[in-house]
């Protein structure tokens, strides 16, 4: 497990200098829980293919930004958070697409699929919570990182959905609807993968956006990410008009902000 967690950090991190190739090893490995949490969500339609990309882009554009790879994959899951309560914000909270969109055609698991039925049914907070655990595989600590909420909130939550998905299944004639009947029964829907066209969308979008990143940082000129470069004008400005003492304080606080070196727990994830 050590060994593929490093491995893992490695090719953050050469990600992180732009290594086109680390990219592509990275979106091998998570394309599958990413597209499947953004297809339980909302489908696999022209809303599903878009919000899938914006996801990668918005990855793409956080490689700068991170500060450590460890940083640089909680953006991974907090992008899909943004991007997928903006999606239901816009689109309200029920899901409105095939089931067989969802699932592998070969999975004949009966349970498993109505599972996932049932997922889709759930209030958006519970099916987030609930797909961030059984389908991304974070821990309950984890996703109150990535959803800036409590562990127990989180726990709560994803037990609430838990009991209503069991005593759903019961309804429907499944003998065994203990937790970790639940996880087995969902892990057999876990075989369904992106549909090679929007593979191709991600990897021939990846030149264009290395390239607009790399000119956004050229032009900037400074070497330094422009929010922390006004950030630190905004202090100055600060320091000028109340003295150096409220300067060096508004420094610090302005470029070093509170939660800045929040990052998820080391994980296989």
């Amino acid at each position: 497990m050590g060994k593929r967690r490093f491995d893992i950090e490695d090719l953050m991190a050469n990600f992180m200098e732009g290594d086109a190739g680390a990219f592509e090893s990275l979106y091998e490995r998570y394309k599958g829980r990413i597209y499947r949490y953004v297809a339980r969500h909302c489908g696999t339609g022209e809303q599903g293919r878009s919000l899938y990309r914006k996801v990668w882009a918005g990855f793409v554009d956080a490689r700068s930004r991170a500060s450590t790879p460890r940083r640089l994959k909680t953006q991974l899951y907090k992008m899909l958070h943004r991007q997928l309560r903006g999606f239901c914000q816009r689109s309200g909270e029920t899901t409105a697409h095939p089931i067989a969109d969802l699932v592998d055609g070969d999975d004949g698991v009966q349970w498993g699929i109505l599972l996932v039925d049932l997922v889709r049914t759930l209030p958006y907070r519970q099916r987030e919570s609930l797909l961030y655990r059984y389908e991304i595989g974070l821990s309950y600590s984890a996703i109150a990182l990535v959803l800036g909420e409590s562990g127990f909130t989180i726990e709560e939550r994803i037990y609430s959905a838990e009991q209503e998905i069991a005593a759903r299944l019961a309804a429907a004639g499944c003998a065994d609807t203990t937790r970790e009947a639940l996880k087995s029964y969902y892990s057999d829907t876990r075989r369904v993968k992106p549909p090679v066209t929007w593979d191709r969308d991600i990897i021939q979008a990846l030149p264009q956006w290395l390239e607009e990143k790399a000119q956004i940082e050229k032009n900037d000129g400074t070497g330094i990410q422009p929010s922390l470069l006004s950030r630190g004008v905004d202090a100055v400005v600060c320091g000028l008009i109340s003295g150096t003492g409220v300067f060096q304080r508004s420094f610090r606080q302005r470029v070093d902000p509170a939660g800045a070196d929040t990052t998820l727990p080391v994980t296989s994830q």
